[in-house]
């Protein structure tokens, strides 16, 4: 054989390797563009051409594996959408989308990184997320998808919450904090958003882990929270923990307002919370002598029928009335003793049956020992002065302690300047049994 024929030979079975390897890509090409055509309508047959375009292109080196990354991310998103699939082929193919995800131009793995995160995140299935989704978190800091890796994390904490794993919980915090901490998000609401987010994740933990102590230096940070970019349930409870904190420092008009727009939040977000949040909202709105029942709100309605909520509407009609027995009797009930936050309140409660007792004196008396009625009311002497100094400043009656004598004078009618609503308690204070 010369020379001639031999190259001659060797350039036609270069040229039909070439050819076959030509045929064999566009055959490649073909059946993905088959499968990314089926994959909505019929997932069970794009299912099974991407996992052929897969087996086809594993002899090719990983740097040649054109078809095979976008054949990973579509599998994982029918996977999460079929729940026939199981959970092994689902962690195979993270694996494998991980793998080939550094070889991509980094416009087209952002990409296709944030459709597989969203479609975990959207998947709502708590194995899923709890299982996977924490597989990609390392690989989004890594390519410093700050955004999408803080979403992601929240939707953890959310899980874990709901699950009631605490201590991930906590982790999870720990390390969105330390990321917020370290890396820069171009987006400042958004960085915000996150913040408040993460925020509100700390006070649910704290509660659930009898922490409370923890919430107050929170409490500062998200008075300056703007929760336009949150999601209703998160909204929240960052209103319900203002207001609560708010009703501790006796603010109770903020206090209310507060708390009425976390029972909004909570009624959006379909949440069990709303109902309690309603209570405080109500009792709060007691303590500030607030003319309107909230049980009278359109959207207050729907627990019309509640037992627990009927309770309440009680203790609010037993204040319109003045009705000391049933006021005191609720205040001092089981189901107002076990809620914490209502156990706090209690004191500032009593005080109005207290204050409502004095009038009854103002009312009866001209002058009146102060030891008399320490007596009667079972205070302290120096107690009940602050008591009777507190309805002299508010102006529901005009009197005078003399310190000397140790009696209470009564200076002739109650103020010019009293409201209508307090003339309608001392004038119904005969009823009241104490």
């Amino acid at each position: 054989m010369s020379d001639q024929e031999y190259d001659y030979d060797y350039d036609y079975d270069q040229n039909q390797i070439d050819q076959e390897e030509d045929q064999d890509e566009i055959e490649l090409e073909n059946n993905y563009n088959r499968a990314e055509d089926e994959w909505k309508l019929n997932p069970d047959t794009a299912f099974q051409l991407f996992n052929e375009v897969i087996q086809k292109e594993k002899s090719k080196d990983i740097n040649s594996r054109k078809w095979s990354f976008k054949s990973y991310q579509f599998l994982i998103q029918i996977t999460i959408m079929k729940s026939k699939f199981q959970d092994d082929h689902l962690l195979e193919y993270i694996q494998g989308f991980l793998e080939l995800l550094d070889k991509q131009y980094k416009t087209e793995g952002d990409k296709a990184l944030k459709i597989v995160v969203d479609a975990l995140m959207n998947s709502n299935n708590s194995h899923l997320i709890s299982i996977v989704l924490p597989n990609l978190l390392d690989k989004l800091k890594f390519m410093n998808q700050i955004g999408i890796y803080c979403g992601a994390s929240m939707k953890l904490c959310k899980d874990y919450f709901q699950k009631g794993d605490y201590i991930k919980l906590e982790e999870t915090i720990n390390n969105i904090q330390s990321v917020l901490d370290n890396s820069q998000i171009q987006d400042e609401d958004r960085k915000q958003a996150f913040i408040a987010e993460l925020l509100a994740y700390r006070v649910l933990l704290y509660n659930i882990t009898n922490r409370q102590d923890q919430i107050k230096p929170i409490y500062r940070q998200l008075l300056k929270s703007n929760l336009d970019l949150l999601e209703p349930y998160i909204s929240g409870v960052i209103n319900l923990t203002i207001g609560q904190q708010k009703a501790l420092e006796r603010q109770y008009e903020q206090s209310r307002k507060k708390l009425m727009e976390a029972f909004y939040n909570f009624l959006d977000a379909s949440s069990p919370e709303a109902k309690q949040t309603l209570i405080y909202a109500s009792v709060i709105s007691i303590l500030e002598n607030f003319k309107m029942n909230l049980f009278d709100d359109m959207k207050s309605k729907v627990y019309d029928q509640d037992p627990n909520v009927k309770v309440f509407q009680d203790l609010r009609l037993s204040y319109e009335q003045q009705n000391v027995q049933t006021f005191s009797n609720i205040i001092n009930s089981e189901l107002f003793q076990k809620d914490p936050f209502l156990a706090l309140l209690k004191p500032y409660l009593q005080q109005i049956i207290v204050e409502c007792k004095i009038l009854r004196y103002a009312k009866c008396y001209s002058t009146i020992k102060l030891d008399y009625l320490s007596k009667q009311l079972l205070i302290e002497i120096p107690v009940l002065k602050k008591y009777i100094q507190g309805l002299i400043t508010k102006k529901q009656f005009n009197g005078l302690i003399d310190e000397i004598a140790g009696y209470l004078e009564i200076r002739g009618e109650v103020a010019e300047t009293q409201t209508k609503a307090l003339k309608v308690i001392v004038d119904q204070i005969k009823i009241f049994d104490y």
